[in-house]
């Protein structure tokens, strides 16, 4: 078995070490050494100082590991919040809101009175032949309000699925942010 001739990396002490040991202590001063062989060549090096470069290292993997989940986390949620967005007449996106769901529904109701309203007074003095205005606007504005209440309903359940989805994401967050 070949010595090859190394360096205390702590005292310089002169050292005699097998060529395939990974391992060895100082005679001289007691510091544990590890051999490390690059190349052609071979040094030593204080094992606390290889612990200290390792922690270094794993904090440094651990926090670009928490950066890319959170990253990760950020792109789904705009993915998600795609799902989410309600169209408007003229093309615009928008999140779903309780109010945006209350108007609706109070559109819907008011265009029924007011549908209902205009039949009535359209109606004095017509007759005739055929359902008359006096039952197609209201016919029309209940249309109307059935269609804006549910128009309202399913914007109110859209708005409170986004508000959850939207905790639980924030949630996730804060718990990956809160791992630093």
């Amino acid at each position: 078995m070949a010595l090859i001739p190394l360096n205390c990396r702590n005292c310089a002490a002169p050292l005699q070490v097998p060529e395939d040991l990974k391992h060895v202590t100082c005679m001289h001063c007691g510091t544990q050494l590890a051999v490390v062989h690059e190349g052609g060549a071979a040094y030593t090096e204080k094992l606390d100082q290889l612990a200290e470069r390792t922690e270094k290292i794993e904090d440094k993997v651990d926090q670009l590991h928490r950066q890319q989940q959170i990253a990760s986390l950020d792109r789904e949620w705009e993915l998600a919040q795609q799902g989410f967005l309600v169209k408007g007449k003229d093309g615009h996106t928008s999140i779903p809101s309780a109010g945006g769901a209350i108007f609706s529904c109070l559109a819907g109701i008011g265009f029924c009175i007011l549908a209902t309203t205009i039949g009535l007074n359209a109606s004095e003095g017509m007759s005739g032949p055929g359902p008359g205005p006096q039952v197609i606007f209201p016919a029309f504005g209940a249309l109307a309000a059935v269609v804006g209440i549910g128009t309202g309903f399913w914007q109110f359940v859209r708005a409170d699925q986004y508000q959850q989805a939207k905790r639980r994401y924030e949630s996730r967050r804060r718990k990956l942010l809160s791992e630093d």
